[in-house]
C-alpha cells in the first residue's frame, strides 16, 4: 500500500477571543473555575466564532484551495471529522453543503465522528484507503473543526476549555510533503459515558491513573509500525488539552518537552480534533524541517480513545 502524502495545510481561529477570568460567565464557568483553568491548565484564553460553522470551515478550505485552481477539479473526497455526534439535519449535512459550497463536483463527501477528538485519525484512514483505488492524481481534503455552542462541549471537567477552530488538509499518493509512515488509534473499554463520567468516579480515576501508560503505548505502536524510536522525532503535534497534562507525559515519555508544540495553547485552549492540524500549519510556519525530520502527531479523545500518526520529512 502506498504512503499517504500530505501536500498542505490551512487552519482558522476565530477574530473573538475570551478571556477566562474576565468572561467565564459568558463560558458557564464559576470564577473559581476560570482561575484553575487559566493559570493550574494555562489556558487563559478561549477563541470563539460569532458566525455559523459551516461559513467557519468553507473559510478555512478556500484559503488552502487558493493555491491552485487545478485542486477542485482533483479532490475525490472530502472527509469532515467532528467531535460532535451531530453535523446538520438529514439531507443538509455540514460536509454535503461543504462540498457543494466548494463547488467540488467530483468529490464523494463522507464524514466521522467515530473516536470524538481522535475522529482525525480515522479521517486519515479512510482517505488512504480511498486514495488506494483512486485515479493517480486524486486527492483527499480532510477537514476538521466546529464550534463549541453549548457548554458540555465547551467545558471538559478538571481536563480543559474548548475553543472553536478548524483545520483542513490536502492528501495524495503521488504530491509533495511530508508522508505518513504510520497511524494507530487504540480503545479503551469502560469509559463510555464519555464527557458525562462522574470526576469523582472510580472509573474516571482509573482512567486518569493510566493515561499516562496508555498515550505511550499508541506512540510506541506508532513508532513500532515505523521502524522509529522516540528520540528520532522532531516534533510531538499534540491535542491542546491542557499544558500541566503535557508536563507530565513529556517526564514520562522522557521526551524533551520544548520539542512538544505548546505554543498555541495558551491561545487557542483546546479546538477538539482541530488541534492537530491549527497545531501542525502553526508549526509548518514558526519552524524549518529538513528532509528526514519527523513529526508525530497525538491526540486523545473522551470515551477512552487514543490516536497517533507519524510525519516525515
Amino acid at each position: 500500500m502506498r504512503r499517504m502524502i500530505l501536500e498542505g495545510l490551512a487552519s482558522y481561529l476565530p477574530a473573538t477571543t475570551l478571556v477566562l477570568e474576565r468572561d467565564y460567565e459568558r463560558l458557564g464557568i464559576s470564577q473559581n473555575q476560570a482561575r484553575v483553568f487559566s493559570r493550574m491548565y494555562e489556558l487563559p484564553n478561549c477563541p470563539v466564532e460569532e458566525g455559523d460553522e459551516l461559513s467557519m470551515l468553507v473559510r478555512t478550505c478556500e484559503s488552502l484551495l487558493a493555491d491552485s485552481p487545478q485542486l477542485r477539479q482533483q479532490i475525490d473526497v472530502v472527509i469532515y471529522a467532528h467531535t460532535g455526534a451531530v453535523s446538520g439535519v438529514w439531507g443538509q449535512s455540514i460536509v454535503t453543503q461543504l462540498v457543494r459550497t466548494l463547488g467540488l463536483k467530483h468529490a464523494l463527501p463522507l464524514a466521522t465522528c467515530s473516536n470524538n477528538c481522535v475522529a482525525i485519525f480515522s479521517a486519515l484512514d479512510l482517505a488512504r484507503h480511498h486514495l488506494q483505488s483512486a485515479g493517480s492524481d486524486a486527492k483527499a481534503l480532510i477537514v476538521v473543526g466546529e464550534i463549541a455552542d453549548n457548554v458540555e462541549l465547551r467545558v471538559v471537567a478538571n481536563v480543559a476549555i474548548v475553543g472553536d477552530g478548524a483545520g483542513a488538509g490536502i492528501f495524495s499518493l503521488s504530491g509533495c510533503g511530508p508522508k505518513m509512515l504510520a497511524h494507530a488509534i487504540h480503545s479503551w473499554p469502560g469509559y463510555a459515558h464519555g464527557i458525562w463520567l462522574p470526576t469523582n468516579s472510580d472509573c474516571y480515576k482509573d482512567f486518569e491513573l493510566h493515561y499516562q501508560p496508555r498515550l505511550k503505548a499508541v506512540i510506541d505502536d506508532v513508532l513500532r509500525k515505523a521502524d522509529t524510536t522516540l528520540d528520532q522525532i522532531s516534533w510531538i503535534v499534540p491535542h491542546n488539552v491542557n499544558i500541566w497534562m503535557w508536563r507530565k507525559a513529556a517526564a514520562y515519555l522522557d521526551f524533551p518537552l520544548e520539542k512538544i508544540f505548546l505554543s498555541n495553547i495558551r491561545r487557542t485552549a483546546h479546538c477538539l480534533g482541530a488541534d492537530m492540524f491549527i497545531n501542525f500549519h502553526s508549526l509548518q510556519e514558526s519552524a524549518e524541517f529538513s528532509a528526514g525530520d519527523k513529526v508525530l502527531m497525538v491526540s486523545t479523545g473522551v470515551g477512552g480513545v487514543f490516536g497517533s500518526a507519524l510525519f516525515e520529512y
